[in-house]
């Protein structure tokens, strides 16, 4: 009986002692899968497979716009840079050469030089950052810059659940009513970017968009180009041509 009561004694000593320090067993951590990288913030999951995404997935979530130089210039800009271009013959051309009594001949106005259609080459080591790369994009395929679409409708695989979210094209080209997508470094099929190619189906059966093209080009920092297996298969499962800009 003695031992018994020591025992008992001991376990109550445990028990108590449990209760007062609170002693929880540590769990080894488990790790993320490979292939995203989640950052929670305020129930917002931002997922950074690509230099870009972590931005776009802020605006098209929450609206909200986290760099105002977004690289390519707006239609409204263009507009106004063409407006205070500069022509040398405006208002002063074909005037006359010489004098007494306006003998001079008329001074031809010369041919306006054709313009150039060669397209920009591809740096060697990549692009530093997405919006270089959107930059580069909207010379080649003619694109005024960003255009955004709002309330699309579209499933969230995370959330379990539809949402109507924006979608921000990285290239616009009106005249031929395409979007066009950019994407520097490597990328994986996130529920972001899965999303994204979701938006664009929606967009083109929706007829809010034409076309869609998707591009993919190589990241100066990582020296990685291209997709995942799974994200080219789901980009040819939804009939969107995409492209893999190499040298």
């Amino acid at each position: 009986m003695k031992i018994t009561n020591k025992v008992l004694s001991l376990l109550l000593i445990f028990s108590l002692f449990v209760g007062v320090t609170g002693f929880i067993p540590q769990v080894k951590a488990v790790s993320q899968d490979e292939n995203e990288a989640y950052l929670e913030d305020s129930s917002v999951i931002i997922e950074e497979d690509n230099d870009a995404d972590a931005e776009e997935e802020l605006e098209e979530i929450q609206g909200v716009e986290v760099n105002s130089d977004k690289g390519a210039r707006s239609e409204e800009e263009l507009k106004k840079i063409k407006i205070a271009s500069w022509d040398p013959y405006g208002g002063t051309g074909g005037g006359r050469i010489g004098g007494g009594g306006g003998g001079g001949s008329i001074v031809p106005k010369p041919k306006p030089k054709p313009k150039s259609t060669s397209k920009p080459s591809l740096p060697a080591k990549g692009f530093k950052s997405g919006r270089d790369g959107e930059k580069y994009l909207n010379k080649i395929v003619n694109g005024i810059g960003h255009k955004t679409f709002d309330k699309v409708r579209v499933y969230d695989h995370k959330k379990k659940k539809w949402v109507q979210e924006r979608r921000i094209v990285d290239a616009y080209n009106p005249k031929t009513d395409t979007a066009h997508e950019s994407k520097v470094g490597y990328a994986n099929l996130s529920n972001f970017i899965r999303k994204q190619i979701d938006k664009d189906v929606q967009l083109r059966k929706t007829n809010r968009v034409k076309n869609l093209k998707w591009h993919f080009f190589k990241s100066e920092s990582t020296g990685r180009i291209g997709a995942s297996k799974p994200l080219l298969k789901y980009l040819k499962d939804k009939k969107i041509p995409y492209q893999i800009h190499e040298k």
